[in-house]
């Protein structure tokens, strides 16, 4: 048996090296690196980089280089030296060094492939400045993939106090060997080694009203995704968002279907959560610190929800969590897809593009499950929710 007590487990994020051997120092440090064995792989592929801005810029030749045009241009990238191009970046979590073009290079490369559905216009505007806050890495860390392949954000606020489960795989993309990893620089990685001109902030002990007021006041996000358990705190983001006129983005999975809730506190005086919630009931969470997960079920269910939109399946296992169910269930096909519409109508806030206020329920059920039509599955379904709201 493998006696693993001396044995690193896998690292979490720290923040890269980034190095340009323009400058000595520079050089030296990652001579340095090298030297004590740090680097154990590189990788360095920014002539190709070079060669699709090339094309970026002379699309005619996509199909047929001008060889001699091409070499031409490669001279203006470093001097004819490549090495002193962009920069180099360290990651000491795999020990890997990576040669980078510059910031502005890789943002028109990484943004390339989205023209003209989003313009190189709309790039700057979707990029330069813009902080995006995201309240948990479960269903969030979803968001977060599709908003940094759209280029969306250059600051991100990471919150979460978990780390990664096993349970957590069905719904976040990592690797087994990532389970105690914190969801925080399991997130925190990928953004670094897409693209690490991108700052992040970190709230590796998730969020209470302090450090919430610290995040609103200190860095004046543009948007804010809640992807939180707590219906106390989600509760207390609005309230806080109202006051400083923040959009707010929420994504409720609702069996293979999701629930997007855009809340345009920048623009509206809208109540929270569109009033959804009774007085009685703001006050009961606000009140309860302690709501266990039945209870908490019960209340997205019936209000966040509404037990109307939610699959029969879905209300049978809300009765079930606390009995054969440690929690309500999550598919991975409503997180991706949970991510894919906050990632569109946070592009759509920045752009300032028309989206309302407003709850908009999306997904495969209604179109693909002819049952929900069938009387069998309505009864079924009313004989659960009145248990549900029964019980």
């Amino acid at each position: 048996m493998i006696n693993n007590r001396h044995i690193p487990a896998v690292p979490g994020w720290k923040k890269p090296k980034t190095l340009d051997l323009n400058r000595n120092e520079d050089a030296q440090v990652l001579d340095k690196l090298i030297a004590q064995g740090k680097v154990r792989f590189v990788s360095d592929k920014v002539h190709s980089a070079i060669e699709e801005l090339y094309h970026i810029e002379n699309p005619s030749q996509i199909d047929q280089l001008d060889q001699a045009a091409f070499d031409s241009y490669l001279q203006g990238f470093g001097g004819g030296d490549l090495s002193k191009y962009g920069v180099w970046v360290y990651y000491p979590w795999n020990l890997t060094v990576v040669h980078f073009p510059p910031q502005e290079d890789l943002s028109r490369l990484r943004g390339s492939r989205n023209r003209n559905l989003i313009s190189d216009n709309e790039r700057q505007v979707l990029k330069d400045g813009k902080t995006i806050v995201v309240f948990g890495l479960s269903v969030g860390s979803n968001a977060v993939d599709s908003l940094l392949m759209q280029g969306i954000g250059s600051r991100y606020v990471l919150v979460d106090m978990d780390q990664l489960d096993p349970t957590n795989l069905n719904r976040i993309r990592a690797a087994y060997d990532q389970v105690g990893v914190h969801k925080v620089d399991l997130v925190a990685k990928k953004i670094s080694e897409l693209d690490p001109f991108i700052e992040q902030v970190h709230y590796k002990q998730g969020v209470d009203e302090a450090s919430l007021d610290e995040i609103l006041t200190k860095y004046q996000p543009d948007i804010l995704i809640d992807e939180i358990d707590s219906l106390r705190m989600k509760i207390l983001i609005r309230l806080r968002a109202k006051e400083q006129k923040i959009p707010v983005l929420m994504a409720t999975d609702d069996g293979d279907d999701i629930l997007l809730d855009v809340e345009r506190y920048d623009l509206d005086d809208v109540p929270i959560l569109h009033g959804i919630l009774p007085q009685d009931v703001i006050d009961e969470i606000l009140q309860n610190k302690q709501m266990d997960r039945r209870q908490m079920g019960a209340i997205i269910g019936h209000y966040f929800v509404n037990l109307e939109n939610v699959p029969l399946r879905m209300i049978e296992s809300l009765l079930e969590v606390g009995k054969s169910l440690p929690s309500w269930p999550q598919l991975g096909g409503a997180a991706v897809l949970s991510g894919l519409y906050l990632a569109y109508a946070s592009k759509k806030i920045l752009l300032g593009q028309d989206i309302n206020s407003g709850r908009f329920l999306m997904g495969p059920e209604a179109q693909l499950n002819p049952a929900i039509q069938t009387d069998d599955y309505k009864n079924k379904k009313a004989e659960q929710i009145k248990k549900l709201t029964q019980g």
